[in-house]
């Protein structure tokens, strides 16, 4: 999932010389904004004075979030207080922001990947994986990409990095040299099996978490505002777009880190059953439970009429898979639930935060005609074909998020693009994902995403192969987004 037991902040958010400017920067930006929009400021352009005010609020919360001149779910909550106080929508309402049904959703399935992860069923998956795979270089890659996309659908990204990295670390030391095969060549196979095991970890994760609508932060932020705009983007409609791109994006990866990262000259020991510890009781109640909930996530909406309660969501069902994670005992003898309430504290409460604030600003923006007022001044780009600037899109939201949060990147980039997108001829939720999807899709700087650095601190990873790598994975990314949202939308 992309940012894990996700975090937000990427590093201290309260010091360093962009935090400071970015202090002052954002609400004096934001009040001069307000004042040059403003109906009686000296540039006036059509907005109301409400929309003038959620523009210079919106501008605000982009340099602090840029910035990190504070943590990302304190600028979240700036909503929380100013809109009410400024007289532009209730309190009651932008509460409710805080309280959206994908913020339960994505709470809930943050337990059950605790729980996956606490009793070792994504362990046993990608031994699975890496088993069926055999013994020659090219195909342990891809089962370690494979195996982190697929448990970083429903797992944290971070999680499925930490879990991930002794894993393919202990596979790259049992690397042998091949019958004659000379020393160096085989040593350069080893190097480069290696960082292309840590690679396909950290990728893997990154393009997993893109694929289901828990797996990765900026992907309900992205359903927050489509669900706003009066899009139901629930877990099976987020699925039909993310899984596709996804299956789309892994054969593209797996390739190109095998073919830039060759590993000749050396083979692999096959792995045995007997290194891994057997599945508990908690383990297989949390397998029943986990399927059970992803049952109801992608068949729920083709129920027969009366089968399906009125009032049952996806995020109602992922609260109900946690609260009986959270009371089933474990079995293990030592009389704790399968997932103690005390791991809450793990749980991303300042992504949850952030969420709500994005929504928040999302809703003031529709509600004052700020959306309206930026998709009609755009207007004019409408010329443009649709796939070049849905591409254009994504390639910039990627470039960008190398250097900065995605999370903060979505929750700033998408009510702007969403407001955009009918002027430019662009169904709302085609913009909505490419945004989502070219934020997370970040593979060239250790910065870029928590996986990419944590492989690159293991020191294995060289940080020109990963800009090599990373750098065609990003211009293949944008490709391969942009051809799929516009088959599929």
């Amino acid at each position: 999932m992309g940012q894990h037991a996700p975090v937000i902040d990427e590093g201290d958010a309260s010091h360093g010389i962009s935090a400071t400017i970015g202090r002052w920067a954002g609400p004096i930006a934001g009040a001069a904004l307000a004042w040059w929009t403003h109906p009686a400021g000296a540039a006036h352009g059509g907005l109301t004075a409400d929309g003038a005010i959620t523009l210079g609020l919106l501008a605000w919360m982009a340099l602090w979030w840029m910035t990190q001149a504070a943590d990302l779910a304190v600028t979240a909550l700036i909503p929380a207080v100013l809109l009410p106080i400024l007289g532009i929508v209730a309190f009651k309402d932008v509460a409710a922001s805080y309280a959206d049904n994908v913020i339960f959703l994505f709470a809930g399935g943050t337990v059950i990947g605790m729980a996956l992860e606490r009793h070792g069923i994504s362990e046993h998956f990608v031994h699975w994986m890496l088993k069926a795979a055999g013994t020659r270089p090219a195909f342990v890659v891809g089962a370690l990409f494979m195996a982190a996309a697929s448990v970083s659908a429903f797992v944290s990204n971070t999680a499925t990095t930490v879990l991930m990295l002794p894993l393919a670390t202990g596979v790259a030391a049992g690397a042998v040299a091949l019958p004659d095969t000379a020393p160096e060549r085989a040593a350069r196979g080893a190097r480069n099996f290696t960082a292309a095991a840590l690679l396909a970890i950290a990728f893997g994760s990154t393009v997993g978490g893109a694929a289901t609508l828990i797996g990765s932060p900026p992907n309900a932020i992205a359903a927050n505002y489509l669900r706003a705009q009066g899009v139901d983007m629930d877990f099976g409609a987020w699925a039909r777009f993310g899984v596709p791109i996804a299956l789309a994006m892994c054969p593209v990866a797996i390739l190109t880190i095998v073919r830039m990262l060759p590993a000749e000259g050396i083979a692999l020991p096959p792995r045995r059953r007997e290194d891994l510890p057997p599945i508990r009781p908690a383990g297989w109640a949390t397998l029943a439970i986990f399927v059970a909930a992803v049952f109801v996530w992608v068949t729920s909406s083709s129920w027969p009429a009366g089968w399906k309660p009125a009032g049952l969501t996806d995020g109602g069902v992922a609260i109900g898979a946690a609260i009986l994670l959270m009371v089933l005992p474990a079995r293990d003898g030592s009389r704790r639930a399968i997932v103690p309430w005390g791991m809450t504290r793990d749980l991303p409460w300042g992504v949850f935060i952030l969420f709500g604030g994005g929504l928040a600003i999302g809703d003031a923006m529709q509600r004052t005609g700020l959306s309206q007022a930026i998709g009609q001044s755009l207007a004019g780009l409408g010329a443009l074909p649709s796939v070049a600037v849905i591409g254009g899109v994504v390639l910039a939201l990627a470039f960008a998020s190398e250097i900065g949060s995605n999370t903060a990147l979505t929750a700033t980039a998408v009510p702007i693009l969403g407001a955009m997108a009918p002027a430019l001829g662009i169904p709302v939720t085609t913009m909505a994902l490419a945004t989502a999807f070219g934020a997370s899709y970040a593979f060239m700087l250790p910065v870029g995403t928590p996986p990419n650095a944590l492989v690159f601190a293991t020191g294995k990873v060289p940080h020109g192969a990963m800009v090599r790598v990373g750098l065609v994975l990003d211009l293949a990314g944008a490709v391969v987004i942009t051809l799929m949202l516009w088959i599929l939308s």
